[in-house]
């Protein structure tokens, strides 16, 4: 490598030993010293880009000593201008190294771009290759049991392998083919230019070959894959024609159902326009009416303040002329203008008189008056003690008179006052009476007129639909798991199949069994499950009828006390809740004697017609009634509310009646010890007519199983065992109970062995029925007991009585033991 010196622009080149005067060789040497120096240079740089050396010492000695060999020749110039004009290339290389450096720096990352794209498309070719690979096992596994397409197969899986490692060998290829390119451009600078070029389009064009050749590689296999297909059975073409069809049918019916939406979303849209237009048509109604009151009410106020100034103003009159009667005493004002009158004419007459009379006679009556006063005078002080002790007594009695004219006057006033109050105030009561009747008649039923208004209550929401009961079922017992919050609640499934087939027998429930085991829980997590509210209420040891189960309605204030029954009844007609699944729960139901507070309700359910399970709130219409009752008196039963009633038996309740018994659904809920699973599923809310629905589907279904079973059932000597020996018969009420309970138990999962076990243990073999009686003997329970066995043998059913089966035997033994 060159060696350069720091100061060899400054310093001489001549050699050690020269001249020290300047010559012409001098003059050349420092005029070319610092050229050769620069070419030397730059051929070194040339030299360190390809990776070499250049040996060179460039210093001030070596030049000095190559002049002075120079010195002695005649081309000294012709070398020199040699030397420039290789320094010149020199540095012109050194700027073309650059050049080809930066060019090669950029070509290098073009092709390291390429190079990444070109892996990138590998990738996609692999993952199209997987993907071609996995049709290929699909179509494997579609065709599995036909022997001809085997070996087609697996020659379609080698070309497939085949062509995977074709394009691995290239991508190989590609690789080691770059790596070449590139070792030959780092030793040939020039050459590298053009083979780059050269060598990216073969490149783009052989990647475009395999893309293409790849293309149809793929258009072959899917061709294959068709015919493949093509060569299937008949019958799997057929199968794939039908689903296809089923494809086009349920696109079809979807397209249908999105118009029918867009529909319904139109005309909720044009409702609730509706609903917000009448809504403000009643609020400015009200405020008119309401502001026209006002004013009436002003005017009223007015002409009272009014009348009462004019009453003021008479009542003063009046205190001024009983004043003046007092003073001029019981004199009537006709007398007293008559005595006013005479008196002025006499005044007049003496004045005349006066003016008429001579001097004479006037100093004569002058003395005679003179002496007439003198002995009046004389005669007055005389009688002054007497008229002081007279004044000074009349003064003590006009006090005294003054005082009782005072009293009596006040007395007067204040029977007038008195008298116009009691005109006032029997006005105010009567205004009084008339806005408190009228209060009373809009609250007669506060809290559910309540319900009227409330937007709460009045807005509908969209509800789901109820699948098949047979997944149902199962859905629903993983809903009923979550339904409660902070804990998990496992029933089997066969106590959800049960819940279903109740639901669809009776709108009254009886769920009884030991304490803890669930059935409050599960009452209330139905109603959730469903989407529906659950009333919960606390029956109480005192109630004896109706009232305290719903309410009472006072005579005086004309107001209906409602209780959580009666609201929940109404709310379950409220639009809100109309079509949902809701509960009124009944907990611990036989503390009290349902046949006595219940009474209406289980008289209203037996009704066959809906609409006329109503039941009496009152003996006439109340005014002000909410709008959903019937007649301004009457509440509905609605269908989408079941009574779930819970029972204990211990000495604190009472056991219920057969009526009670016979038109409910009872579940007996053992522990739970139950445990599953739990799948997750987003809340929900179900329309109660989709569930009716699937009810009826379900009826429709296995109607005609159910009734030919009954009249096995009806002919058998169990029937007539319980005739003859217990005294029991089949009722319409129980087989109409049965063609709902059992097709619905049915779908759901359940066998009918299952579902007639569950009605004939909780309608016939329960205690006082068949079992725990004492006027029948042990002998004739186990011969009920044989036949119910022959009957489920001779039938056909597929597995035995289990529960009806059980409580027979536990009566036996009880028998046997003398319990």
């Amino acid at each position: 490598m060159a060696k350069k010196n720091g100061n060899k622009r400054n310093a001489s080149p001549v050699a050690t030993g020269a001249p020290a005067a300047p010559s012409r060789q001098a003059a050349s040497l420092e005029k070319h010293g610092p050229i050769w120096a620069a070419s030397f240079e730059n051929a070194s740089k040339v030299y360190q880009a390809t990776g070499s050396n250049l040996d060179i010492d460039v210093d001030k000695e070596l030049i000095g000593r190559v002049l002075d060999a120079l010195q002695k020749t005649e081309d000294t110039a012709s070398i020199a201008r040699w030397i420039e004009r290789f320094a010149e290339v020199c540095k012109e290389l050194s700027k073309y190294q650059e050049k080809l450096n930066e060019e090669y720096i950029q070509r290098w990352e073009k092709a390291s771009k390429l190079g990444e794209e070109n892996n990138a498309e590998h990738k996609r070719l692999q993952l199209e290759a997987e993907r071609v690979e996995a049709d290929r096992e699909a179509l494997e596994q579609r065709v599995a049991g036909i022997d001809e397409l085997e070996q087609e197969l697996a020659t379609k899986k080698n070309d497939l392998l085949s062509l995977e490692r074709l394009l691995k060998q290239r991508e190989a290829n590609a690789e080691a083919g770059f790596a070449e390119e590139n070792e030959k451009a780092l030793r040939q600078l020039e050459e590298q230019q053009r083979q780059l070029i050269v060598q990216r389009e073969s490149d783009l064009k052989d990647l475009q070959d395999q893309k293409t050749a790849l293309g149809e590689e793929i258009k072959q296999a899917a061709r294959k894959l068709a015919e493949i297909r093509h060569s299937c059975s008949d019958a799997e073409a057929q199968r794939i024609d039908a689903l296809d069809a089923r494809e086009h049918e349920l696109s079809q019916e979807k397209a249908k159902l999105s118009r029918d939406r867009t529909r319904l979303d139109r005309d909720w849209s044009e409702l609730k326009t509706e609903q917000a237009e009448l809504e403000n048509r009643i609020a400015e109604g009200m405020e008119a009416e309401r502001k026209g009151f006002a004013l009436e009410l002003a005017k009223v106020s007015a002409q009272r303040e009014k009348a009462w100034e004019k009453v003021q103003t008479l009542q003063e009159r009046l205190h001024d002329l009983q004043e003046l009667g007092t003073a001029l005493g019981e004199r009537s004002p006709a007398e007293i203008l008559e005595n006013l009158e005479r008196l002025t004419a006499e005044n007049r007459e003496l004045k005349r008189q006066l003016e008429s009379s001579d001097t004479a006679g006037l100093q004569q009556d002058n003395q005679y008056l003179r002496d007439k006063v003198s002995d009046l005078e004389r005669d007055i002080a005389a009688l002054r003690p007497e008229l002081d002790e007279a004044r000074r007594e009349l003064s003590v009695k006009r006090v005294a008179a003054t005082e009782l004219e005072a009293i009596a006057r006040e007395k007067r006033v204040l029977e007038s006052h008195k008298n116009t109050l009691a005109v006032h105030i029997d006005d105010l009561e009567t205004r009084i009476d008339q806005l408190t009747n009228a209060q009373k008649a809009k609250t007669a039923f506060p809290a559910m007129s309540i319900m009227d208004t409330d937007k709460a209550f009045q807005a509908s929401i969209e509800l789901e639909h109820v699948p098949d009961l047979k997944s149902f079922a199962e859905e629903l017992q993983h809903r009923i798991a979550r339904a409660e919050k902070n804990v998990e609640l496992f029933y089997p499934i066969e106590d959800i199949r049960l819940l279903l087939g109740g639901l669809a027998m009776s709108q009254l429930h009886v769920f009884q069994g030991i304490s803890g085991t669930g059935k409050t829980s599960l009452a209330k997590a139905f109603a959730k499950a469903m989407g529906g509210f659950c009333q919960d209420i606390a029956v109480q040891a005192g109630w004896r009828d109706r009232d305290d189960l719903l309410g009472h309605f006072n005579a005086f204030e004309r107001r209906f006390y409602e209780k959580d029954c009666l609201q929940a009844l109404y709310k379950a007609q409220a639009p809100r809740w109309q079509d949902s699944c809701n509960v009124i729960l009944l907990d611990e139901m036989n503390l009290s004697r349902p046949e006595q507070y219940f009474a209406e309700f289980l008289s209203a359910l037996e009704k066959n017609n809906p609409a006329e399970r109503l039941i009496s709130l009152s003996e006439t219409e109340l005014p002000g009634a909410p709008n959903m009752l019937r007649d301004g008196r009457q509440i509905l039963v609605p269908n989408n509310v079941w009574f779930i009633g819970t029972a204990n038996h211990d000495e604190t309740t009472n056991e219920l009646a057969d009526k009670t018994y016979d038109r409910s659904h009872v579940m007996t809920l053992p522990k739970q010890d139950h445990s599953f699973r739990i799948k997750e599923y987003p809340p929900a809310s179900y329309s109660f007519s989709s569930l009716q629905k699937a009810f009826d589907s379900a009826c429709g279904e296995h109607t005609a199983s159910v009734k030919d079973l009954l009249g096995k059932l009806t002919e058998n000597d169990f029937t007539k065992q319980l005739e003859t020996d217990f005294g029991l018969g089949w009722g319409n009420r129980f087989e109409k109970q049965a063609l709902r309970f059992i097709p619905v138990m049915m779908s759901s999962g359940a066998t009918r062995g299952e579902a007639l076990d569950h009605l004939l243990a909780s309608r016939i073999m329960r205690q006082g029925k068949v079992t725990g009686r004492f006027d029948v003997s042990a002998d004739s329970v186990r011969k009920l007991m044989s036949s119910l066995e022959a009957f489920w043998s001779g039938t056909g059913l597929d597995s035995l009585p289990v529960t009806s089966l059980d409580l027979l035997e536990k009566d036996i033994k009880r028998k046997e033991g003398g319990f």
